[in-house]
């Protein structure tokens, strides 16, 4: 339930910072102030798009009162709890539309490696989806939500039963 409320956070908390519309960089790196700052109840309105926006709402609606959903855990920093160190966020791609942003960092002492797919919605840049791509640890938000057998590309498959 904990994990819920984060992900609910990170779609509508109140405390919504201007964005560049011209660079992709603002959104992703607004997100992370968030989480590096002392700041107990970290978050950004509206970051999803409206196609990834309806996939969370269709998995929380499925699930049984109580349940947090297939997500159980905070997409930014793919874990539960938070100490961001070391954050390095660069600009992979960009086209009039589209960009791809990569945010590198320690999670306490894990290191993680997240991709996010951006494209412009509302003349504004939103995440498309979200990429974990740490080896040993990959995801696919979307993936997950839609419950594609590959949303988690290193987990062993399972035995039939």
């Amino acid at each position: 339930m904990c994990l819920a409320l984060v992900l609910m956070f990170a779609l509508f908390a109140s405390s919504a910072h201007a964005q560049d519309a011209s660079d992709p960089l603002a959104l992703i790196t607004d997100i992370y102030k968030s989480y590096t700052a002392e700041n107990d109840v970290p978050g950004y309105s509206n970051v999803y798009c409206k196609r990834l926006e309806a996939l969370i709402d269709a998995d929380l609606k499925a699930q049984e009162p109580g349940d947090s959903g297939s997500i159980d855990w905070d997409v930014f920093v793919n874990g539960n709890d938070w100490q961001v160190s070391k954050l390095a966020i660069t600009l992979v791609s960009k086209s009039a539309t589209r960009a791809q942003v990569r945010a590198s960092f320690f999670n306490f002492k894990e290191q993680q490696d997240q991709l996010f797919d951006l494209i412009i919605e509302d003349g504004r840049w939103v995440i498309d989806d979200v990429r974990a791509t740490q080896k040993g640890n990959r995801w696919t938000m979307s993936k997950i939500l839609t419950h594609a057998p590959n949303a988690f590309p290193d987990e062993k498959p399972r035995a039939p039963q």
